[in-house]
């Protein structure tokens, strides 16, 4: 994941002004093109904000919001699964997303998305002046308000061992339990949908993503992590086996290729090869091949086409159309 910016990244405006000194070099500054403006009174310079990745950029924008003003908002929703590092498929909003009381309601003003919620201080956490609901409770809220894809992607990541170091509570049980006390009734059915669906074998964002669009699609589901044996041994695990179809089916993300847990010390030259020899023992072993990019599940309609042609049924007949919302990619691959 990428390294999260912190409160000493920026320049704040109102530690300018409570020296008694003049702020109005920052927006020189930024007309001049060497600051960016992130929220009000929240600039950073833009030598860094070049170097960023928009995940960087967007918590950076939270961390902005969150610490510019004269109060400390709770960052919750989308900002929160930013903070947490929850995998997040499509653009990140340009709102800063926190919650508000029932008095002031749900609503949309100075860059902040507000949610109203009777429990302002339920399952709240602080990270040095940050104020952000915990881990579980910003799953549940992310969950119940994303797309099923997105929210898929998130709950598979949180229910992985990785996860539950971060957090131990990040169990099913312990997200229903979350839900329950929110008193959660908008988006809880999306809720509960995505988390039957979670299964944290599901080992990448891209995966789970493939994964929700595929069950979208109507075909049958596939079995997850399904090792190969050939006489030299184990061969590997593919993403998903269809054994009625006799098909194996990959994501190709571009984690693999550049992420030192998954390239092991290799070139890319070397894993791409390593690659293919390890699918051409696969293959010698009988089953078929569907191998896809971010840009197929972005596009259901071609991953209905390579499916169908691979020999996979789909209770849906004839040319797949379906408008998905902006998720279609993910802060991680």
């Amino acid at each position: 994941m990428d390294h999260i910016p912190t409160i000493n990244d920026m320049f704040l405006a109102s530690e300018v002004r409570g020296l008694g000194r003049d702020d109005r070099r920052y927006r020189r500054e930024v007309a001049s093109g060497m600051l960016v403006r992130i929220h009000r009174g929240a600039f950073v310079p833009k030598s860094e904000w070049d170097f960023w990745t928009p995940h960087m950029r967007y918590q950076m924008r939270c961390i902005g919001a969150a610490t510019s003003g004269r109060t400390r908002p709770v960052l919750s929703h989308d900002s929160a699964a930013a903070i947490h590092q929850i995998p997040v498929l499509g653009a990140y909003p340009k709102l800063v997303h926190v919650l508000a009381t029932i008095a002031a309601g749900t609503r949309t003003e100075h860059g902040f998305r507000k949610h109203a919620t009777a429990l302002m201080d339920v399952d709240i956490e602080s990270r040095g002046e940050l104020r952000i609901t915990n881990l579980v409770r910003t799953l549940v809220e992310f969950a119940s308000t994303t797309s099923f894809a997105s929210a898929v992607a998130a709950l598979d990541w949180a229910l992985r061992p990785e996860a539950r170091n971060q957090d131990p509570r990040t169990t099913r049980e312990s997200i229903l339990d979350c839900a329950k006390r929110l008193n959660l009734s908008r988006g809880r059915v999306r809720l509960l949908h995505a988390l039957d669906f979670a299964n944290p074998l599901s080992e990448s964002p891209g995966e789970s993503f493939s994964r929700a669009i595929i069950h979208e699609l109507g075909f049958p589901a596939p079995e997850l992590q399904k090792e190969f044996f050939d006489s030299r041994g184990l061969i590997g695990r593919v993403d998903f086996w269809w054994p009625a179809h006799n098909l194996v089916g990959e994501f190709d993300g571009i984690a693999k290729y550049v992420r030192e847990e998954y390239a092991r010390g290799m070139t890319v030259a070397q894993i791409v090869v390593a690659e293919k020899v390890r699918e051409d023992r696969i293959r010698a072993t009988g089953p078929g091949f569907a191998r896809w990019e971010w840009d197929y599940p972005a596009n259901p309609q071609r991953l209905y086409h390579l499916l169908s042609e691979a020999g996979l049924p789909s209770w849906r007949r004839g040319a797949y159309r379906h408008q998905l919302p902006r998720q279609n990619r993910a802060s991680s691959a």
